[in-house]
């Protein structure tokens, strides 16, 4: 998550366990990611071509609401407020470009439908290999890229010392179950589990 010079491929097993957890048929999402692979320099995006392929991602979602109430000048500044967050959330080195993985991880992480222990567990296991235990760095990373994405202002060093001093440690290393409760069961970030994210619109651009 973040600070990478170049993406991966996304194995195939991956894209099932992917459709299989939010419920986009494994056919659009492979049509989405062979649109990414098409337009990606070293498997990243850059922030105009990640908005397109965002909108596409959520058109094909099982959670996907009918907005039909908004222009479609509303919409497509809501979907661009939303990707934007994500965006600026991951892009940590400002490269100006994200890989498929961060594009995934982000979206997987602001659907409501997913219980917030399966987002949780499903964004640690699948980009790092922790073996039930979360680093110092990879723990200090997550909370700041949930912060960000969730807008929950909080100073991120404090809360690994909180789970620091609160959890049993191995090798300096937090258990993965203990991790995912804190957060779980902290008021800010289960309020953004549970009731979605309301993400601030820009101002319409001005009209020449």
């Amino acid at each position: 998550m973040g600070n990478r010079q170049k993406g991966r491929q996304t194995a195939a097993w991956e894209l099932d366990a992917i459709s299989n957890l939010v419920g986009i048929p494994r056919n659009q999402l492979e049509n989405i990611y062979k649109d990414f692979r098409r337009v990606s320099k070293d498997y990243l995006l850059d922030k105009n071509e990640f908005r397109r392929i965002y909108k596409d991602l959520i058109r094909y979602s099982p959670q996907y609401q009918d907005k039909s109430h908004l222009t479609s000048c509303e919409l497509n500044r809501r979907n661009n407020a939303t990707a934007d967050r994500i965006f600026k959330t991951f892009d940590r080195d400002h490269t100006g470009r994200l890989s498929f993985d961060e594009f995934i991880s982000a979206y997987i992480m602001l659907q409501n439908s997913i219980s917030p222990q399966i987002r949780l567990n499903f964004l640690l296991d699948h980009y790092s290999q922790n073996n039930g235990y979360i680093t110092p760095t990879m723990g200090r990373r997550v909370i700041q890229d949930m912060s960000d994405l969730y807008g929950v202002n909080t100073d991120c060093q404090q809360v690994w010392r909180n789970l620091e001093t609160n959890c049993p440690l191995k090798n300096g290393c937090i258990p993965q179950q203990a991790f995912t409760e804190y957060f779980i069961n902290h008021p800010a970030y289960s309020s953004a589990f549970y009731n979605g994210v309301q993400i601030p619109l820009p101002p319409p651009s001005p009209q020449l």
